[in-house]
């Protein structure tokens, strides 16, 4: 059986102070952890990994991923399960011969309900990328204000006769919205209050 300090002893580290993927993690490859880990040492190859594994030389012990993993896969070192403690070497063994680690994987059979974990990252990673494109998309459209943009033209009541305008309005001043029959009057007057330039 590895020594639970076996990736600190290799490193010449103090003991116990990586975090290690475990069992949980085989077939189902959330990626969650990847996302929160502030210094990038989460990594598998998409269609020859079975899991994710840490790297404990760049790891900085800030315990971000173990929360995150929904699949409960994540153990601080010195709170490893006795029969999870080989995943240490495996994970450090993946960092230097990544085929030797694989090959240890090959054989441990992934744990009751993993299918449908896998399934439930693969819909949050493609909900998360719709967001994302939304986010993007919305970014790059410019401001339309305080209207409601409709067909043809902004909607909302006009600031002067009061119609509702659903089609052909147009913005005026910062709040209001005039309908096609008002847009001369606005045009000829300075303020839609009556207000003349010059006068209190």
């Amino acid at each position: 059986m590895c020594d639970r300090a076996y990736g600190s002893a290799v490193y010449g580290r103090r003991a116990a102070v990586t975090f290690v993927i475990t069992q949980a993690c085989i077939e189902v490859r959330d990626q969650s952890c990847v996302e929160v880990c502030p210094v990038d040492c989460i990594h598998f190859e998409e269609g020859e990994d079975r899991m994710l594994y840490i790297e404990p030389v760049a790891c900085i012990d800030c315990g971000a991923c173990e929360p995150a993993c929904p699949v409960d896969a994540i153990f601080d070192e010195p709170d490893l399960p006795d029969d999870m403690v080989h995943f240490t070497e495996i994970n450090v063994l993946w960092y230097s011969d990544p085929d030797a680690a694989r090959a240890r994987v090959a054989d441990i059979p992934a744990l009751e309900g993993a299918e449908e974990a896998r399934a439930a990252a693969e819909a949050r990673a493609e909900t998360d990328a719709a967001v994302a494109a939304a986010e993007a998309a919305a970014a790059d459209e410019p401001s339309k204000g305080l209207y409601k943009y409709g067909e043809g033209g902004i909607e909302g009541k006009c600031v002067f006769c009061g119609a509702y305008v659903t089609k052909g309005g147009v913005m005026f001043r910062e709040k209001s919205v005039v309908c096609p029959d008002c847009v001369p009057m606005a045009e000829r007057l300075s303020s839609p209050y009556g207000r003349v330039a010059g006068r209190r």
